[in-house]
């Protein structure tokens, strides 16, 4: 499987972690030291980052990403850029559709590939 396969994979599973708030799963994909990015220009580590999805403060309804592209930068490094529309819900639970611009780094741990920075940025609806 190539390198830009593998990452796919990889974001495909992220996404579906974040969808379905699995905290296990969200370990798993992405490095300890990790800086997300959010369109609001919030920041979150790693750990804030699992804790606002496990306790309901990101509620991702969905996230339906579009234009993906992957370049490796090393046999341990690609950048992954592409769309989102991501479907979130508010306190009150109306679904918010937020489209997105987005770029992410990925770093090889071993035979993993794990996120390491998030940067994202609403785009024209």
């Amino acid at each position: 499987m190539n390198t830009a396969h593998q990452l796919m994979e990889t974001d495909r599973a992220r996404i579906r972690a974040m969808v379905a708030g699995e905290e296990n799963a969200l370990e798993r994909c992405f490095t300890e030291d990790l800086t997300y990015a959010h369109t609001n220009g919030a920041l979150d580590s790693k750990a804030t980052l699992i804790d606002k999805i496990r306790t309901g403060v990101y509620r991702y309804a969905s996230i339906e990403t579009g234009n993906v592209l992957v370049k490796a930068l090393s046999e341990g490094a690609a950048i992954v850029t592409g769309t989102a529309d991501l479907g979130v819900r508010t306190d009150t639970g109306e679904l918010l559709k937020i489209p997105i611009r987005f770029t992410s780094v990925y770093v090889r741990d071993g035979d993993q590939w794990r996120m390491t920075a998030w940067q994202s940025t609403r785009t024209a609806t």
